[in-house]
């Protein structure tokens, strides 16, 4: 980890950007500026963290000869500019999930970065929480079998979002963890509602049995329009996750998990958590990232490897759209999806940057 103290983070948005500089203090992790453009904020979260260099347009930051990573946790649909400015000045990237709402948006980003040869990785935190990695030693054929059956449930109600689309905003983080655990899909069955507006406007629930190409089916189930109390813990980060195999199973949430076996005899296993998704998996997102860079391999949820996510995003909503089971394979990587709620700007648009 010493070695990577030579990449200096660059930090775009302070809101959930905030996550992320507590994650980096607990590991150690070297922020050299921080950009937003409300200046009152910038300050606050500048002194907070003993952070010097303060910018309020994303140029400054990306010319700062200090940084050598961009951290952007902006919304997706001003990302673009963003992203070529930043590969232009040789930047290595980091962008927030979901990594777009668009589709031709997400395939020019990953060719931008692939043209100036800087790594992209998408930060799909999920992939890094304490309590999930503490059970992967466990998802395997020798402890639980064929492991056959995968479900993700979440509850609460939360129905105003900037993104408007609970399947990009929210869904996202069990389809990029289902996508790492087994593999990519194969096909998805998805059934939505937008609680008082339509799925076109933004669906608040989405529930979609999923069939992946290594044969694992399941079901992830998002409701952020639920009125009620919920029952169990299973808001977000405490979404309830169950792995089910012929010899054993595992089930809990981030903070508690448990693992269930019954060969060579019956017993539970209770796997040491160290931390919490909030803010520690976004610290392991980034030491992840910096350990790539220093080695030269590719990140797990690298920008190109991760636009079979944003497929299966598009394959879920076309199949709450339609009715229809939706294959994968019929959706293109040059086809014409957009999610967004408000207009997506162009790599050119320098205005952003200001």
């Amino acid at each position: 980890m010493a070695g990577t103290q030579k990449f200096g983070i660059g930090l775009i948005g302070l809101g959930i950007g905030q996550q992320h500089l507590l994650g980096y203090q607990r590991r150690g992790l070297r922020v050299a500026a921080i950009c937003d453009k409300n200046a009152t904020r910038l300050n606050e979260v500048g002194n907070t963290f003993g952070i010097d260099k303060r910018y309020t347009r994303i140029t400054d930051l990306i010319a700062d000869t200090d940084v050598d990573v961009v951290d952007m946790a902006v919304q997706p649909w001003i990302r673009s500019p963003i992203v070529k400015a930043a590969a232009e000045a040789g930047k290595h990237i980091l962008c927030q999930k979901p990594f777009s709402m668009s589709m031709q948006q997400a395939v020019e980003m990953v060719n931008i970065c692939e043209q100036h040869n800087v790594q992209l990785m998408v930060n799909q935190n999920s992939c890094f929480v304490p309590g999930f990695l503490a059970i992967e030693p466990y998802i395997n054929a020798e402890h639980l079998g064929e492991i056959y059956h995968v479900s993700i449930t979440c509850n609460g109600f939360y129905t105003e979002f900037p993104e408007r689309h609970l399947i990009p905003a929210m869904q996202v983080h069990h389809v990029g963890l289902v996508h790492k655990w087994f593999g990519e899909y194969e096909s998805v069955y998805c059934q939505a509602h937008g609680h008082n507006r339509s799925i076109e406007e933004g669906e608040t629930v989405s529930t979609a049995l999923f069939k992946s190409r290594s044969g694992v089916q399941g079901l992830l189930s998002c409701n952020w329009a639920f009125l009620a109390n919920s029952g169990r813990n299973l808001q977000h980060p405490h979404e309830e996750i169950r792995i089910q195999g012929t010899k054993g199973a595992i089930y809990g949430n981030s903070d508690d998990m448990t693992v269930h076996l019954t060969e060579p005899e019956i017993r539970e296993i209770k796997p040491l958590i160290e931390g919490t998704w909030f803010p520690d998996a976004f610290g392991n997102v980034m030491a992840h990232f910096l350990e790539c860079l220093q080695t030269g391999e590719k990140p797990i949820t690298d920008g190109r490897g991760n636009l079979h996510v944003v497929q299966t995003l598009f394959a879920m909503h076309q199949s709450a759209t339609s009715g229809e089971v939706v294959m994968l394979d019929d959706i293109p990587l040059d086809g014409d999806y957009n999610l967004n709620p408000h207009p997506v700007h162009s790599a050119d648009d320098t205005t952003i940057l200001q």
